[in-house]
């Protein structure tokens, strides 16, 4: 049923269904009560928390995939390679946190930690800590050799101070029809965007040359039993499944049409939790899935899944925004 709830108010907010005006109060009284929470941090009549070091926030404005996590997973494993030592903190969003924070780790149960979370800890070599309060899972790293924070989402928890804000938008779809929850898909208004340092917009193919867009590539796929690497033409049989529990299925879906599959699409609603009936089909064809998605099937004993590692590639030869973390970094903390 939530998967079906979730598509209905996909297709309100990023077409030109009218069944948005039906939300229009409660997206006003969402307005006053999100303007207002953020105009009380600003103004100092609630506290936010600072920390000893400084706090990167990657977030975005609008519900749903905008590319936010690898972005996180890119700027920690950059900064892991000039030398600095950067920690990550994150939500935790469909994991079983307790009150205490948790630290995570590739073999981390992703039951308990959540799969952006697990995904996050295996493809940066840093520590991740998780909690909803993101205070308490920045208390958690008191004490550690580290030089920056890097929060992956955390926009809108602006009990924590932050030194600087990055905001993700997924090209395609943009800001759907610029309402605020419910009535469309934004968490904030888009004025929010004037405030922020940086606006990263991830594109789809390599033909943008503007400041700050980013794509996603991947040239070869994982076999999840055998551990086999295979390049995305050695698949002689070229017609597969592919299945998507993420904030934008229809994403990864284009992309492995793009690489030359004929695909057979598999919505699943964000974050889902797999059983091995979800994705076991009356054919001989293979599976695919993305990084997210394998974090919760690395147990079904399935010769035919493979998972598709990407990684970000930022079109900016300068990447200013960058430099003025390090500037930060070098200047106000050291």
């Amino acid at each position: 049923m939530y998967r079906y709830i979730q598509k209905w108010f996909l297709k309100v907010w990023y077409s030109q269904n009218r069944w948005y005006l039906f939300f229009i109060p409660l997206s006003c009284l969402f307005y006053l009560l999100s303007t207002s929470r953020r105009w009380f941090y600003k103004n100092g009549l609630l506290r936010r928390y600072k920390a000893k070091y400084p706090v990167i926030v990657i977030g975005n404005i609008t519900v749903g995939g905008t590319g936010k996590t690898p972005i996180v997973i890119w700027i920690a494993n950059y900064f892991i390679s000039i030398g600095y030592k950067p920690a990550i903190i994150s939500r935790g969003y469909s994991g079983k946190v307790g009150s205490n924070p948790i630290e995570v780790s590739g073999c981390s149960d992703v039951r308990l930690v959540g799969d952006e979370a697990l995904m996050i800890a295996i493809k940066s070599d840093c520590p991740v800590i998780i909690h909803p309060d993101r205070v308490l899972a920045l208390k958690y790293l008191a004490g550690r050799d580290i030089d920056l924070v890097i929060s992956d989402d955390g926009l809108q928890h602006y009990k924590l101070h932050r030194d600087y804000e990055i905001v993700t938008v997924d090209g395609q779809r943009m800001f759907g029809n610029n309402r605020l929850l419910p009535a469309g898909p934004l968490r904030e208004s888009i004025s929010r965007l004037d405030s922020v340092d940086t606006v990263l917009i991830q594109k789809e193919t390599t033909g943008y040359n503007q400041v700050g867009d980013f794509y996603l590539d991947g040239k070869y796929a994982i076999n999840l039993i055998s551990g086999e690497v295979r390049a995305f033409e050695k698949f002689l049989d070229k017609n597969v499944h592919a299945i998507a529990g993420i904030g934008n299925p229809e994403r990864f879906f284009r992309f492995m049409t793009n690489k030359g599959f004929n695909v057979t699409q598999h919505h699943f609603e964000d974050h889902r939790q797999y059983s091995l009936k979800d994705i076991t089909f009356n054919d001989e064809l293979n599976v695919f899935m993305t990084e997210k998605d394998m974090t919760k099937c690395q147990d079904f004993n399935n010769e035919k899944l493979w998972y598709v590692p990407v990684d970000v590639v930022i079109n900016d030869s300068n990447i200013k925004w960058l430099n003025d973390i390090k500037y930060i970094l070098d200047k106000g903390y050291k």
